[in-house]
């Protein structure tokens, strides 16, 4: 074993047990794998020691959720650090200055307004985000009309694309067959995908939803005319709360960072997947792939 295994922290395991008896617990890093190493002595009837028992346990996978874990928890941190820190600081302002004026109390309001709006924003992804990923996120499956959905969902959008007076196109064959699908999954997932869509879009743009089949699958897309991903960013803008090119983002049109991932689990939990085509100052497109039979 030595042999095979050559590393400094097996051996000390290894002479740890043979010198005091007890378990010994360590871990090492073996081929690019996390190990982690439990040793003990074996005795004779004599309570001799004459030799020591090594078990390898493979705990990458775990150090990777536990990452994950660490991460997500930063992240989350992170997002109500900001829009806490500004709220109790006006909250301190308007205390420590009961004659403010009415103008500068009303700017102030809201941005109170707004900043609380953003960390109700983000309980309700988080709470979405957490019934989707749990081990059992209760579909409510029936086969649902694409182009009826499409049309609620617009209608339920009409106001928020007044102020960009964007114009929005479906697509959907009339001879197109229904999917199997939960409904009101399925409605957030657009829901999410055209947030972003309108956030994104320019003054005057235009977003198009598209359905159509393809072989054994449905492929539902939003595709806006908005500022771009750029291709080192695209392949991570499903994670949970990474956005791309921050510096390009400007403050008051950026969500939770939770819309995509959102979109990948919905899509996950019909058997489909998610895929993304974008570039840089000609818009995106967001697939929905789902299978025509679940």
């Amino acid at each position: 074993l030595l042999e095979i295994v050559r590393d400094a922290t097996l051996d000390r395991v290894i002479n740890d047990a043979f010198d005091h008896g007890g378990p010994v617990r360590s871990e090492l890093t073996l081929d690019g794998s996390q190990i982690e190493l439990h040793a003990v002595a074996t005795r004779n009837q004599a309570g001799e020691i004459t030799g020591v028992l090594v078990l390898f346990h493979d705990i990458t996978e775990l150090k990777k959720i536990d990452q994950v874990r660490r991460d997500f928890v930063a992240n989350v941190s992170h997002e109500l650090r900001t829009p806490l820190s500004i709220l109790r600081g006006y909250i301190e302002t308007l205390l420590d200055s009961p004659e403010t004026s009415r103008k500068e109390l009303s700017r102030i309001l809201g941005v109170m307004e707004r900043h609380s709006k953003r960390l109700d924003l983000l309980a309700q992804d988080l709470l979405t985000l957490a019934q989707l990923e749990s081990v059992n996120p209760n579909l409510q499956l029936g086969n649902v009309d694409l182009s009826n959905l499409f049309g609620e969902v617009v209608r339920d959008w009409e106001k928020k694309l007044v102020p960009k007076q964007l114009s929005v196109i479906v697509d959907v064959p009339p001879d197109l067959p229904t999917v199997p699908a939960d409904r009101v999954r399925l409605q957030e997932a657009l829901y999410n995908l055209l947030d972003n869509a309108v956030k994104y879009s320019p003054e005057h743009g235009e977003i198009r939803l598209t359905a159509r089949q393809r072989d054994e699958e449905i492929v539902l897309s939003v595709r806006d005319s908005g500022i771009g991903i750029g291709k080192e960013d695209l392949p991570r803008i499903f994670e949970r709360f990474y956005r791309a090119d921050k510096a390009r983002t400007a403050e008051n049109i950026r969500g939770t960072g939770l819309g995509l991932a959102i979109v990948k689990h919905v899509a996950h939990l019909h058997g489909g997947h998610v895929e993304a085509e974008s570039e840089l100052g000609k818009g995106t497109t967001i697939r929905v792939v789902l299978p025509v039979r679940m």
